[in-house]
């Protein structure tokens, strides 16, 4: 068993590494072929980064995988891959007179609190599907939206250092409050 903040902290930069890796190659993809190795980086590392905040909440070692819901895991993995997706193609267009990365903003945060919701369920025992939307998570989908919105932000004006760096700090807060929450959870649920 590791503490807990280090564990945030572990499963934070892979997070944080597999959305930089994706969207570089998402961004400089010239061909289906790259298009869909960005796609498995994404799946893949937030499939990771779930496990490990799997462990995390129930106090077990960063990288014994024995005997978890990797399938659960992986369908909320593939859904949060489809979000960022959706997310990225929507900052992408010239539809809203430069306004679209507000649109994606906006409906990232809300295709955020389902999939922090579904992830929920499954980090405390639920069926996969059992609740769709939490008003507990919205607090962190909106950290979690803002902190994409201005890394992207600030990549398009030449500072991507600077938007690792904020959404590295977005995503330890995110974290943080859905870690806190998933422990807040009914005790007798957390197996």
């Amino acid at each position: 068993m590791v503490n807990k903040q280090v564990g945030i902290v572990v499963f934070t930069a892979v997070e944080v590494v597999t959305l930089v890796v994706w969207l570089i190659f998402a961004l400089e993809a010239s061909d289906a072929l790259f298009s869909i190795l960005a796609v498995l980086v994404l799946i893949g590392g937030l499939t990771l980064e779930h496990l490990i905040t799997y462990n995390v909440i129930h106090k077990r070692s960063l990288f014994d995988f024995r005997g978890l819901p990797v399938g659960q895991k992986a369908v909320v993995s593939l859904i949060e891959t489809g979000i960022w997706v959706v997310w990225l193609v929507i900052a992408r267009q010239d539809i809203a007179g430069g306004f679209e990365h507000i649109i994606a903003a906006v409906v990232l945060f809300g295709l955020l609190i389902i999939e922090h919701t579904i992830s929920d369920n499954v980090f405390t025992g639920r069926k996969l599907f059992e609740r769709l939307a939490d008003k507990r998570t919205i607090g962190f989908s909106i950290v979690e939206a803002a902190g994409a919105a201005i890394w992207l932000v600030l990549i398009d004006v030449d500072l991507a250092i600077l938007g690792v760096i904020v959404l590295a700090i977005a995503s330890f807060l995110e974290h943080n409050l859905a870690v806190n929450l998933a422990l807040r959870e009914d005790p007798q649920q957390l197996r």
